[in-house]
């Protein structure tokens, strides 16, 4: 017997609304994926072409957060269960 899971996410895919989902998941995640000090100082705003836009405070929160881009990006797709994101540009 298959899994409800697995029914919902083709029945998803066949309406062809399974990617806008994931991107609004991987939006909404930003701030647990990222924890409170970041997310106090970011915003998610847009997932376009494997691109996550993301508007950050100053220029100081925007030289720390290129470090962990890679990791972020790692977390995000891992909790989407696919590989969304692909770059994370800094506005």
């Amino acid at each position: 017997m298959e899994q409800i899971g697995n029914i919902l996410s083709k029945f998803l895919y066949e309406l062809g609304i399974e990617k806008p989902i994931m991107k609004y998941r991987a939006l909404r995640m930003w701030p647990e994926i990222v924890g409170e000090r970041i997310s106090k100082v970011t915003e998610a705003k847009g997932l376009t072409d494997g691109k996550m836009f993301v508007k950050v405070q100053n220029d100081s929160w925007r030289n720390e957060i290129t470090f962990y881009k890679q990791e972020i990006i790692q977390k995000i797709n891992r909790e989407v269960g696919s590989k969304i994101v692909k770059d994370i540009i800094l506005i």
